[in-house]
Parts: structure tokens; sequence; C-alpha cells
């Protein structure tokens, strides 16, 4: 076995593609070559060859690129879960590299490698293969809907996933770096975090709704993992409510988020939502409730009493 020197390690795998003749095994968590022509060229090239390309990837809804890129050049992705190795062998020689299938890996990261040299070393490689990697290979792609929410924009996922969820016709907008959210009639911001990467989300209530407040915050506020912050507005100011979420995500670039983050973060902003609506539905119940008492009752009082006033006639 022998070390290789960063810059040598991308031109003995290329050496090792263009030599292939019967197979070439590819294993890399994640693959991104578009801009790595070099790599490209060689694997259409070995494809033409009438050379067995075995790729083996990820399986991850937020890998979704790297099968894709794969699958673009004709190559069938072998989806592995967990999977973190990194190594490249044809039926000749191979080689154990930190070298992940990136453009961007190959042009800045320092990276490590060796070169196999005995046969009994390529022989455990492919043994390593059959052992760990085959076992663990998923027949099945992710779920349609994780890899809806790994590729859609965030603002678009969590819009249409308030209009499910609240059953009325949401909005969600980007303006003056905030997240604007509109449920039915009701009014939200996303507040971000940007140095501790922590969300909020606030609501805005009316009179009415401070008038009721102190009284039906324990019925309607009191989620675990959300920490509630009121503020009585006064001189001009709204009254607001809002929910500080107890998670602290992995970038404030929302659509960068893993697909476990976004499901999270959606139903923590979604239960905020719903909890508001049924709070200002609890508003204002009993004063329609009381409003259509009152017309009935005068509805009632003009039907007993039909005699009407009559006009002078000319």
């Amino acid at each position: 076995m022998k070390i290789l020197s960063p810059h040598h390690i991308s031109s003995e795998l290329l050496e090792l593609i263009h030599s292939a003749k019967k197979y070439l095994v590819l294993v890399s968590p994640y693959v991104n070559i578009t801009q790595w022509p070099q790599l490209t060229s060689a694997l259409t090239a070995a494809l033409h060859r009438g050379v067995r390309v075995e790729a083996f990837v990820r399986y991850d809804p937020d890998n979704a690129v790297s099968w894709e890129e794969l699958e673009t050049l004709g190559i069938r992705p072998r989806l592995i879960t967990n999977l973190h190795a990194k190594f490249y062998f044809n039926e000749t020689d191979g080689l154990i590299s930190s070298l992940n299938l990136l453009s961007s890996s190959n042009a800045s990261a320092l990276e490590i490698g060796c070169k196999l040299e005995t046969e009994l070393e390529l022989q455990e490689l492919q043994n390593f293969v059959k052992r760990y990697l085959v076992p663990l290979e998923q027949a099945d792609r992710p779920s349609e809907d994780d890899l809806y929410l790994s590729k859609e924009k965030f603002m678009v996922v969590l819009e249409h996933y308030l209009q499910q969820v609240t059953r009325t016709n949401s909005r969600v907008s980007y303006q003056h770096n905030q997240f604007k959210i509109r449920s039915g009639d009701n009014y939200f911001d996303l507040l971000l975090d940007k140095v501790k990467n922590l969300v909020a989300i606030m609501a805005f209530l009316s009179h009415d709704e401070k008038e009721e407040y102190e009284k039906l915050k324990s019925q309607f506020f009191n989620v675990p993992g959300i920490y509630y912050d009121y503020n009585a507005g006064s001189n001009g100011y709204r009254t607001t409510l809002v929910g500080e979420l107890d998670m602290r995500l992995s970038t404030t670039y929302l659509d960068k988020l893993r697909v476990s983050e976004k499901k999270q973060l959606l139903d923590a902003i979604a239960q905020f939502v719903l909890d508001i609506l049924a709070f200002k539905e609890a508003v204002y119940a009993p004063k329609r409730a009381a409003a259509a008492e009152q017309k009935r009752a005068w509805e009632a009082k003009e039907a007993a009493n039909p005699t009407k006033k009559k006009g002078f006639a000319f």
C-alpha cells in the first residue's frame, strides 16, 4: 500500500478508470461532478468500452443529487444506508481515499489516499463490498414526500403545509429579510436568529384578543418545546405573542436544512399557527353567538308585533 500526496489522488483515480477493462467499482457517499469534466469523460469512455460500472452512494433523501448525477451518465446508483466509506477499484488496481466524487473536493479540499499494491489488498476491498455494502443496499428510493421536501424551496413547502393543516388560504413570502406568513386573515412573522441559528414565530393580537389573553393562555399556549413571550402593545405598538422554538438549526438558510430538520420546523410552525387560530376562535365565538342571539330576539319581537305604520294616501 502506497500513501498518495493530495495532488496525486485525482490523477490516480482517473488512471484507475481509464485502465478498467471489465468492471469498475466506485464507493462515494456524495457525487457532484458536473464541474469535473475529466472525470465525467473518463466514466463515459469506460461505459462505451463495455466496462460494468457499480456505483455505491449514500441512501438519504437529502442526497438525491448524487444518484441523479450518476443516472445522467447512464450509471445505476446503488443506495447504501449510512455510507461514509470512500474507495475505488477495478479488476487490477484500487484506491482508498478521503476523496468523495465531488468537483469541489477535487478543486480545493485537502485529501489523503493510498494506492493498493497487492492482489490480496484488492481482494479485501472486494470482500468489503460483499460483506458490508451489499447487505445494506436499499431497494427503494426515499418517499416522494421526502424528495419533495429535499428539493423544494422551504417557503413553498411551508405555504402548502399550512394550507393543508389549517384548511385556510395560506401564503408565505419573503420581505425585508423576513418570512411573512398569512393564514386566513391572520399574519405572522418568522424570525431567524442567524447568530445562534434559532427560530421564532410572531403573531399579532387585536384589542379584543389582548383582553382575553390572560384568561385563555393556559388553554392554548402550553406546547412543550415552545417558549411564549407576550408583549402587550402600547404607545402605538401592536400586541404580539412570540413563540420561540427550542431547536437549534444546522443553518438559517432554510432551503439547506436536512429533511428531518424541515419536518421538525414545519410541525412547530404549524402548531403555533393552529394554536393562535384556535385562540382567536375562542375569543370571537362567544361574541358571534351573542350577536346571533340578539338578532334572533329582535326578529322574534318583530314577528310578534306585525303592526305597521300606515302612510298617507294621496
